[in-house]
C-alpha cells in the first residue's frame, strides 16, 4: 500500500473579531494588503497576523515566516507499518499512533506547528528518504498547495522517474 495522508486539523482565526478589535487599537485593518490580494483561509490569516505585528508588511504566507508556530497543522496518514517508523522520523513532530482493520497498515495523526511542517515536508520530498516516505509528503505537500501555502516552501517541484517529487 502506498502512504497516504489527509490534512483534517487547521487553526483558525476568528477574523471578524480579530480584525475589530485591531481596527480599534491600531486605527488601521491588518487585512489592507491581503484584501487587495483576494487570498482567503490559512494564507489570508496569516497575511492579516503578519500586517497587525509589522504594519508595512507585505501580504503572502511567505511574508509570514516570523509567525509560522502561531499555526498548527494536524494530518492524518494511513501507511504500511513498514514503511510508517521512517515516515514519522521524517516528521518529528508529536503524534498518536494506532493499528488499522487492515493486516499491516498503521495510522497515525500527527500535528505539528507550519514551521515543523515545513521542515518536514522539505526533509520528505528529498532524494535522501525511501520512495514510500516521499509519496507520504509529495501528498501532504500537495494538500498544503491546495490551502494556498505552497509559497512557505520556498521550492520548486521536480518530478523523479518513480511518479514522486522532490522539493528543490
Amino acid at each position: 500500500m502506498n502512504p497516504t495522508a489527509l490534512i483534517l486539523q487547521t487553526s483558525k482565526l476568528d477574523t471578524q473579531a480579530f480584525l475589530a478589535a485591531s481596527i480599534e487599537v491600531l486605527g488601521y485593518s491588518p487585512a489592507r494588503a491581503a484584501d487587495t490580494q483576494h487570498m482567503d483561509g490559512m494564507a489570508y490569516e496569516l497575511s492579516c497576523l503578519t500586517a497587525f505585528k509589522e504594519t508595512n508588511a507585505r501580504p503572502g504566507v511567505k511574508e509570514a515566516s516570523s509567525i509560522y508556530e502561531l499555526f498548527s497543522i494536524g494530518v492524518l496518514i494511513l501507511a504500511d507499518e513498514r514503511d510508517m517508523p521512517e515516515i514519522l522520523e521524517a516528521s518529528a513532530m508529536p503524534f498518536a499512533l494506532t493499528e488499522t482493520t487492515s493486516r499491516g497498515i498503521q495510522s497515525a495523526f500527527v500535528a505539528g506547528t507550519l514551521r515543523q511542517w515545513r521542515t518536514a515536508v522539505i526533509k520528505g520530498c528529498s532524494e535522501s528518504v525511501p520512495k514510500e516516505v516521499r509519496i507520504c509528503y509529495d501528498t501532504i505537500y500537495l494538500q498544503f498547495r491546495s490551502l494556498g501555502l505552497d509559497a512557505m516552501f520556498e521550492r520548486s517541484q521536480r518530478t523523479l522517474h518513480d511518479n514522486t517529487f522532490l522539493l528543490e
